[in-house]
């Protein structure tokens, strides 16, 4: 980190903001968010999904990437997580390019997909529960413009995912999303071992029908 990261100040207090927090751990790591970032950079990405807001640190680091006229769709639950968030954006001068939806994130990306928006995202984040991934893949590749990416965190779970003697319902569900999308054509995939292991999925110009 001492020779990768940068990060703008805000970011760094928010950072620190979260040591010690008891749900700490849900925050996404830095070096994968500038890798996100990054991405959204070499994409010309305007428009965004994240599921899982968590205090905003994901957030906050993509809109950045994002031109002035980008938008990041912000799905949470809990509107007390998406409150802290909204005061970390406020503070980093981001809130402009962020929308927030607070409520179960299957449910607003269904409303999206009612709203006309299928095919108009460029990229989308999943840092959410678990359980619904194979919901929200599939529901993703139909926001999704060909050539977009769906990126999923968590996909390594601290190793756990590789001992079967380990069958709670989230590694079990995290199994099945990287099962399935090793074998889906319908994307081109890599699972990048960078923070807890961040799985890639680019929707392909030709879907296999």
């Amino acid at each position: 980190m001492e020779n990768s990261l940068r990060e703008t100040p805000v970011q760094a207090q928010l950072r620190a903001a979260m040591d010690g927090h008891p749900e700490g751990e849900m925050q996404t790591s830095p070096e994968q968010v500038q890798l996100l970032a990054l991405l959204l950079k070499t994409m010309n990405a305007r428009r965004v999904i994240e599921v899982g807001v968590f205090t905003g640190y994901s957030a906050m680091g993509m809109a950045m990437a994002l031109p002035d006229d980008g938008v990041l769709v912000a799905c949470d639950l809990s509107p007390d997580h998406m409150a802290v968030a909204q005061s970390w954006w406020d503070r980093a001068g981001v809130s402009e390019r962020i929308e927030p939806r607070i409520g179960p994130a299957i449910e607003s990306l269904e409303a999206m997909l009612a709203d006309g928006q299928g095919g108009t995202y460029d990229f989308m984040y999943f840092d959410a529960d678990k359980e619904a991934f194979l919901e929200y893949y599939e529901l993703g590749l139909k926001l999704l413009r060909p050539g977009g990416l769906l990126t999923f965190d968590n996909m390594l779970k601290g190793g756990r995912v590789a001992d079967p003697s380990v069958t709670d319902s989230s590694t079990e569900a995290t199994r099945a999303l990287a099962k399935k999308l090793l074998g889906d054509d319908r994307v081109e995939y890599s699972l990048n071992p960078i923070g807890d292991g961040l799985a890639l999925a680019m929707l392909k110009d030709q879907v296999p029908a």
